[in-house]
C-alpha cells in the first residue's frame, strides 16, 4: 500500500472523530442555551470575527463554530482525495457525497436557526443531519480500509440475504428515534416525567398531560428499540457458526442499546444535567455507528449470491451487471 493511501486512511478516521466532536459541542450548545450566544450574527459572532468572550455562551458557541469549519474543512479535502483516488469505486463516491451534503444541509440549518431564533423543528433537523454527516464519514472510512478499488465487501454468510432488512429498519427506526428525543429536549418537555420508566414521582404512572406523552413516546422508542436487538439476535443465533463476525457486532449493539436505556434512567434522574445528558447522546452517536456499520456490511453485495444453505457463490457476470 501506497504511503499516500495510509495518510488518506488517516485523515479519514480523524475527520469522523471530528464529526463526533462536532455533534457532541452542538449537544452541548443547545443544552447550556448556547446557541445564541454570538447573538442573531451569521457567520460573524455578535458582529465580529473573533468575538470577546464575555461569558461561558459565547465562548462555547464560538468554539461550535469553529470547530464545525475545521472538521468540515478536514472532510472535504478527504472526500476530494477520496474521489480522485478510487474513481471507479461507487460507494467512495456515494458515502463521500453523503458526508459532504449533510454537512452543508447542516451548516444552512444551523444558520436558520439563528437567523430565526431557535425554532424547534430546525434544532432538531440541525442536529438529525449533523448525525448523518458523521455517519457519512464513518462509512467513507470503512470503505477506504476496505478495498475501493475492486469493492470487496466482508463475507457475511447467510446473515446478508436475511438481516440486511432488519438492520435497515433499526437503523431508519434509531434515526426516528433520534430526531423525536431531539424534539422532545427542545421543545422542553425531557423533564416532563421526573420518574422513570413511566411517569409521576414514582416512575409508574401514566403519562397525563402533552408534554408528558411526547417523553413517553420517546421512552417507548427505547423500547421498541430494544426488543428489535433481541430479535436480531435470536435470529443471529441460529447462524452463528457461520457468521461469527456479524454476530459480535450485534452483541456490541446490543450492548449500548442498554446502557441507552441506562444512561437515559440516569439522565431522568439527575434532572436532565448536562454530564448525564453528554453521556446519553454519546452513547446514542456510538450506538448509531454501530448499526450504521452493520447495516453496510450484512447488505448483500450483488457479485455474490447466497443460496438456500447460507453458502456463497458468484453471481454470473451477466447477471451481476444488471443489478
Amino acid at each position: 500500500m501506497r504511503q499516500s493511501d495510509r495518510l488518506l486512511r488517516g485523515l479519514a478516521a480523524l475527520g469522523t472523530l471530528g464529526m463526533f466532536l462536532v455533534n457532541m459541542v452542538g449537544f452541548l450548545d443547545t443544552q447550556t442555551n448556547s446557541a445564541m450566544g454570538c447573538g442573531p450574527d451569521w457567520p460573524l459572532c455578535n458582529g465580529a470575527v473573533i468575538p470577546r468572550f464575555g461569558n461561558v455562551h459565547v465562548l462555547i458557541e464560538f468554539l461550535h463554530r469553529a470547530i464545525v469549519g475545521g472538521f468540515s474543512l478536514l472532510t472535504v479535502i478527504v472526500v476530494v482525495w477520496a474521489w480522485r483516488r478510487y474513481r471507479s469505486s461507487r460507494p467512495v463516491k456515494l458515502f463521500g457525497a453523503l458526508a459532504v451534503g449533510f454537512i452543508v444541509i447542516q451548516s444552512l440549518l444551523g444558520a436558520a436557526a439563528v437567523l430565526w431564533v431557535n425554532p424547534t423543528w430546525v434544532l432538531a433537523l440541525h442536529l438529525g443531519f449533523g448525525m448523518l454527516s458523521m455517519i457519512g464519514m464513518e462509512l467513507l472510512t470503512v470503505m477506504l480500509w476496505w478495498d475501493p478499488i475492486e469493492g470487496k465487501h466482508i463475507p457475511v454468510g447467510q446473515s446478508a440475504s436475511q438481516l440486511a432488512g432488519w438492520f435497515s429498519f433499526i437503523w431508519v427506526y434509531t434515526f426516528i428515534a433520534i430526531y423525536w428525543g431531539s424534539y422532545v429536549a427542545f421543545r422542553g418537555a425531557g423533564a416532563a416525567c421526573p420518574g422513570w420508566p413511566l411517569c409521576g414521582l414514582n416512575g409508574w404512572s401514566l403519562p397525563t398531560t402533552g408534554f408528558e406523552w411526547l417523553d413517553a413516546i420517546h421512552r417507548l422508542f427505547a423500547l421498541g428499540l430494544a426488543i428489535l436487538t433481541v430479535w436480531v439476535l435470536v435470529r443471529l443465533w441460529r447462524i452463528r457458526d457461520r457468521d461469527r463476525a456479524t454476530m459480535w457486532g450485534a452483541w456490541l449493539m446490543a450492548v449500548f442499546v442498554a446502557t441507552q436505556i441506562l444512561t437515559g434512567a440516569n439522565l431522568v434522574w439527575s434532572h436532565i444535567r448536562t454530564n448525564p445528558y453528554l453521556l446519553h447522546v454519546g452513547n446514542l452517536m456510538v450506538l448509531f455507528g454501530i448499526e450504521s456499520y452493520l447495516t453496510l456490511v450484512t447488505w448483500p453485495d450483488p457479485k455474490v449470491q447466497t443460496d438456500s444453505q447460507g453458502d456463497e457463490r458468484p453471481v454470473p457476470e451477466g447477471l451481476s451487471a444488471h443489478r
